[in-house]
């Protein structure tokens, strides 16, 4: 949502910074109930800092060493260890911001270039890669890690498909499916606000045996800011509202991907709506890691554009396996 990309304050490469905590203990203020929808809160917490270029983070995830990594759309890295006290996270450590660098091994000289929103961490050929999809500039860039602050990326082809994507509601969403799932494996993206001549938001599968051109119904205003899959296949979507009147609104749906092929329009159960009056903010972040004793945690990051009203905060949620809601295509 930001402007502008001003100079960073950090050259290439990750250097440390120093984040402070603010506690999130009830999800829903003055409540002490902690199941909401089809997910229990575990706990969060806001992060202060006095780096200028922290902030505006709109893709997380967790790469295999466990480690917690974001894309800001201004076009930085954050990467920390995530602190954790029985699955409830109380903050993080060795936390580092770097700059993301361009096509050209440069820093992006423009926030049109730079905006990134969407982030997944694959392995390809044998090495950790950071997947970041592009809203303003359509565009999937492969960063390989573990150093991505230092990468040069490699500009991933789209098909003719991904086409007509409006500048600023563009490329939101990216998840990569699991190679069991009936996608085989492929890079699912969804538009944040370009919507299809029905008016459902737009999705596309990279690759694989459905690869083509999907939707998902579009209903309450809502706009798509993130997805990815969880590990029985399903596909869930982090969405969000704002308007001046009523502040943030956010909710997560399953998608069921058996249901998910060309020219398909999907919808699925809310797993949890939350508006103003819960400790939400611009909710722009989704992922997913799975517990050895078979339930799945939803870690959430906010942007917040770098504004004086609004918080940078990260939400942890638990999705029991016996809760789950049907999502039959």
């Amino acid at each position: 949502m930001s402007s502008s990309a001003a100079a960073p304050e950090v050259g290439i490469g990750f250097v440390p910074v120093d984040i402070r905590i603010s506690p999130i203990a009830d999800f829903k203020p003055g409540s002490s109930a902690t199941r909401f929808g089809a997910l229990t809160f575990l706990g969060g917490f806001a992060m202060h800092t006095l780096n200028g270029d922290f902030g505006s983070w709109s893709g997380l995830d967790f790469a295999p060493d466990g480690a917690l990594v974001s894309v800001a759309d201004t076009g930085f890295w954050l990467k920390a260890t995530l602190v954790e006290d029985s699955e409830k996270p109380t903050g993080l450590k060795d936390a580092e911001i770097g700059v993301m660098l361009g096509d050209d091994g440069k820093p992006p000289p423009n926030k049109a270039a730079a905006d990134a929103e969407g982030l997944r961490i694959v392995t390809r050929d044998g090495r950790e890669t950071a997947l970041v999809s592009f809203e303003q500039k359509a565009a999937i860039r492969a960063y390989a890690g573990p150093d991505f602050a230092d990468a040069a990326p490699k500009r991933l082809p789209l098909p003719k498909i991904v086409n007509g994507i409006r500048r600023n509601q563009g490329l939101e969403g990216i998840a990569i499916a699991p190679a069991a799932s009936p996608l085989k494996g492929a890079t699912v993206l969804i538009a944040e606000r370009s919507l299809d001549a029905a008016g459902n938001h737009r999705g596309f599968v990279l690759g694989g045996p459905m690869a083509g051109a999907f939707a998902i119904r579009r209903s309450e205003d809502f706009d798509v800011s993130d997805a990815n899959f969880l590990p029985d296949g399903d596909l869930i979507i982090l969405e969000r509202r704002f308007s001046y009147s009523a502040g943030f609104a956010m909710r997560i749906r399953r998608i069921a991907a058996a249901g998910i092929h060309p020219g398909a329009t999907l919808d699925g159960p809310v797993l949890i709506e939350a508006d103003n009056s819960y400790q939400i903010d611009n909710m722009e972040g989704l992922a997913v890691r799975a517990t050895a004793s078979g339930d799945t945690l939803l870690t959430l990051i906010s942007d917040d554009n770098h504004g004086f009203l609004q918080r940078s905060i990260l939400l942890q949620f638990k999705l029991a396996v016996q809760s789950l809601p049907s999502a039959k295509p």
